[in-house]
């Protein structure tokens, strides 16, 4: 059966509920203004205006600078367009051009190296596990995997003849189950090279193979801009395959139509969303049947850039083992 697990709180919302205090010279909108975007979450209430978020102070009845959540001119310093080409502005200066089409089959890759690069396309993978609980932990394990050829230590996330849906290969993701004092754990495989807006159209299609216990979400489309990784992901429950989305009011879109979620067995997902932050529509399909259908908000901001997507077992606290093939994102619908 599905395992819910506790959502991946967006950090914002982790610094809200514990009462960090910030100030800043970031200056006050208008209350009217704020109060348009306001929503409630955790007993706060929040308002996120051009990458600044503003807290409400309930007993001074006024509003008030809490942090800046996107970088002033992230945009201008970190994209650059060649006619209807658009590029991601490396650290070193390079330009590499991004798209909003992108294919995987894993195949011709022998290890987890040889997915990583400009060429086939994935830029990193993440392994959080009891072994590597922390950010740099996971990253410095990767770096040495990369670089050193070292070993996984339990989580994985490799190509492998062993199960495949067509070809020869597809993605093997394994994770232990997380300790009690993290979130989540994880073993899943990232692409910074996408580039979604507001008014597009996300489609997503792939086929998963789930070997015993299915973890709480199975891909995820995130905006790296804003603190915490913000942005929509396809969820698991007991009902089914369902949609969240990872920002303020966290918004869900259950499952509208419960169907079972196979074990042992390949079944094909296709994912469709309309990105908007207010009025932005979510589909979902299992096997050709609809299963949710969501109307809402979809992007985290109107600004906000979905530039990274993330499959495998991305959120889980369960053991759990997630085979997928054949992954293909575009703009257009996917038969």
């Amino acid at each position: 059966m599905p395992h819910r697990a506790a959502p991946l709180l967006f950090l914002l919302l982790v610094s809200l509920v514990a009462g960090v205090a910030c100030s800043g010279d970031e200056p006050v909108p208008p209350a009217a203004d704020l109060e348009r975007v306001a929503v409630d979450m955790e007993g706060k209430r929040i308002a996120v205006v051009k990458g600044v978020a503003y807290l409400y102070d309930g007993d001074a009845k006024k509003w008030g600078f809490f942090k800046r959540i996107m970088e002033d001119g992230w945009f201008e310093k970190n994209y650059a367009f060649e006619g209807d080409r658009i590029f991601r502005i490396s650290d070193d200066g390079r330009k590499i051009e991004v798209s909003r089409h992108f294919k995987s089959g894993f195949e011709d890759a022998a290890t987890i190296k040889d997915l990583i690069g400009e060429k086939p396309g994935w830029t990193a993978f993440t392994l959080q596990s009891p072994k590597t609980p922390t950010v740099q932990n996971y990253v410095d394990l990767r770096n040495r995997i990369l670089k050193e050829g070292v070993a996984f230590l339990d989580n994985v996330v490799e190509p492998s003849t062993a199960r495949f849906h067509s070809g020869k290969a597809a993605l093997r993701t394994k994770s232990v189950a997380k300790s009690k004092d993290m979130v989540c754990a994880k073993a899943s495989l990232e692409s910074e090279l996408i580039h979604f807006k507001k008014g597009d159209d996300y489609w997503y299609s792939a086929w998963y193979f789930i070997e015993d216990r299915v973890p709480y979400t199975l891909m995820d489309l995130e905006c790296t801009w804003i603190e915490g990784h913000a942005g929509i992901r396809i969820t698991t429950s007991d009902a089914g395959l369902g949609f969240e989305l990872k920002f303020p009011p966290k918004p869900h879109y259950r499952t509208t139509n419960p169907t079972p979620i196979p074990l042992k067995k390949w079944f094909r997902i296709v994912a469709h969303i309309k990105l908007d932050e207010k009025d932005g529509l979510c589909e979902l399909w299992q096997d050709g049947v609809k299963v949710c259908e969501g109307k809402g908000q979809t992007l985290p901001l109107a600004e906000a850039i979905c530039n990274s997507l993330e499959i495998g077992i991305s959120a889980t606290d369960v053991e759990s083992t997630v085979w997928v093939d054949d992954v293909e994102v575009s703009d257009k619908e996917i038969k």
